[in-house]
């Protein structure tokens, strides 16, 4: 109850802020791929839209999810197929019937980002692919513990440290 009195008096914009979260890093990724985008054509969708292929971690959840909502164990991996500055194209290998999710995307520090998103359209692509559309409702932050088992959870399934 607290934060909501906080802000209607800060007037936050957790889309807002999602999204310029988001813009971060799409802005580091272009920053280290300026000559990419020579040849590509024009297409319908010609807005912001960069292809960049990045390992990120999908977390079903409810509409009404919390950050305490997280649950670790139903991380899904899956690779971006573009970037937007209002969500995600991932593609996955199987077939993902939610609507909500918590998706982990690391930037170029190591460090990971949550977002929680909405699916707005699930298409299937050649070779048994499914491609998400994923529009950024907020970014959400985890406490120290919640990072902690994320980071221990990925690295016992990926074989890292």
């Amino acid at each position: 109850m607290l934060e909501v009195v906080a802000n209607l008096f800060t007037r936050r914009d957790p889309r807002r802020e999602a999204r310029l979260g988001l813009a971060r890093i799409i802005s580091r990724y272009d920053m280290t791929c300026l000559s990419y985008e020579q040849g590509i054509t024009v297409e319908r969708r010609d807005r912001d839209e960069r292809h960049v292929a990045l390992g990120v971690w999908l977390f079903p959840c409810k509409a009404t999810a919390k950050a305490a909502d997280l649950n670790i164990a139903s991380g899904v991996p899956a690779v971006t197929h573009d970037l937007r500055s209002e969500g995600f194209g991932v593609m996955t290998p199987v077939s993902l019937k939610h609507k909500h999710f918590f998706v982990a995307v690391p930037d170029e520090t190591d460090c990971w980002r949550f977002f929680k998103c909405d699916v707005r359209h699930n298409s299937v692509k050649p070779g048994n692919w499914y491609l998400l559309g994923l529009q950024v409702d907020v970014s959400i932050l985890l406490d120290g513990k919640q990072r902690i088992r994320f980071r221990d959870h990925i690295g016992e399934i990926c074989g890292a440290e």
